[in-house]
């Protein structure tokens, strides 16, 4: 069996593992993950603290000792609640940190008592897993962790407050209570281990949750165009090819939108590529909000973008069309800006027909478009010219 020293230099040995492993993750701007990594570097101080008690002032031994463990749980609870996209306030934590710190000064100069020192620590942190454990189960569900996660958290919570409370307990009702934290009693190794542990274990679960924002940044940015926030060309090929299976399965209608924005390069040739910049995020803007949540919006390249429109027939792809043209004209009239409109093609999804197939008939009826002067959109070889009024239709 390993002595106390031995677990305690072992956990420190694990908290620098941790640190290790969770200082891969700080440059990739997750919040909490320096909340962690201050945690394990707090833990190690810690427990080779607490390993060399006998050998040190005990100013340092109990205080010293105490102050860094409340400071490493208090770290790891201020990350959970940034992980999970909240707020903390930091003076308080730091309050509570003096006074745990405090609480162990009284119980060894006014009232020197071990089991009270032990009840002290034991409390605090049972609560602030208590605290992780509410930040995580009550989080948004736009920064909550995967259920495997998210069950390995709440249970490690769980282990650690209870085991925390229950030691408490233990020594308050009159259990076996050793005379120091390195006395080899059969509790003392249980309740040590666990308590020591159990930070590097908290950590484990910080990393699950920070691997998964890495992994939904990369995706985000792998499906979105950095500069419009429209779905990229490669996301609009995944979900048009899905929605044209789907549409073949159950017989509903699809069409397509190629949509081209006109005199785009003349505006940068006058404005500067600025202003292309801004009239490509203020056109991408108005097409997203006049548009569904379940139709697929994309940046295929330059100045030219598709709108999948999923249980959507020829009428209504014109109606969208129509409304669509309608915002463009309003929203892009700048002063000084050169007449920034849009030229639409339309194609409507035909049996059997490819996604490619799909979008070339669109891409010829933009071109159309394009050849008639621009602002007008062109379904099945119909050129329809823009009327102001057709934005009330």
């Amino acid at each position: 069996m390993f002595s106390t020293k031995e677990i305690l230099l072992i956990s420190a040995l694990l908290c620098f593992v941790m640190f290790l492993v969770m200082y891969a993750f700080r440059g990739n701007g997750i919040r909490g993950t320096s909340e962690l990594l201050l945690a394990n570097v707090l833990g190690m101080c810690t427990f080779v603290l607490y390993a060399f008690g006998r050998e040190l002032p005990d100013w340092i031994a109990y205080e010293g000792a105490n102050a860094f463990y409340a400071a490493a749980g208090a770290a790891a609870f201020v990350g959970y609640r940034r992980l999970m996209g909240r707020g903390v306030s930091l003076a308080a934590v730091a309050v509570t940190v003096v006074l745990m710190t405090a609480s162990i000064w009284f119980f060894r100069h006014v009232w020197d008592s071990f089991a009270w020192r032990s009840v002290a620590v034991s409390l605090y942190q049972a609560g602030l897993a208590a605290g992780v454990a509410l930040a995580v189960a009550t989080a948004h569900p736009r920064y909550r962790p995967s259920t495997y996660t998210l069950g390995f958290i709440l249970s490690m919570c769980a282990a650690i407050g209870v085991g925390h409370a229950y030691r408490g307990a233990l020594f308050i009702f009159g259990g076996s209570v050793p005379g120091s934290l390195l006395e080899p009693s059969g509790w003392n190794h249980l309740f040590l281990a666990a308590g020591a542990f159990s930070l590097p274990v908290l950590t484990l679960g910080g990393l699950l949750v920070a691997h998964r924002e890495i992994v939904t940044l990369a995706e985000h940015a792998a499906n979105r165009d950095f500069l419009t926030g429209a779905w990229s060309r490669r996301a609009f090929f995944e979900v048009g090819e899905r929605e044209v299976a789907r549409s073949a399965r159950n017989g509903r209608p699809m069409s397509v939108l190629l949509l081209d924005l006109d005199r785009l390069k003349e505006l940068n040739d006058t404005h500067g590529h600025a202003a292309g910049d801004q009239a490509l995020c203020v056109f991408v803007d108005t097409v997203s909000r006049g548009i569904r949540d379940i139709d697929c919006f994309a940046r295929l390249g330059g100045d030219e973008f598709a709108v999948a429109l999923p249980e959507t027939d020829l009428a209504g792809a014109i109606l969208v069309a129509q409304r669509l043209r309608a915002d463009i004209n309003d929203r892009m009239k700048v002063p000084g800006w050169p007449n920034v409109t849009a030229s639409i093609g339309i194609a409507l999804l035909r049996p059997s027909e490819t996604l490619n197939s799909l979008l070339h008939r669109a891409d010829r009826s933009l071109y159309e478009a394009k050849a008639a002067g621009r602002n007008q959109f062109v379904v099945e070889n119909i050129v329809v010219p823009f009327r102001p009024h057709s934005a009330s239709a």
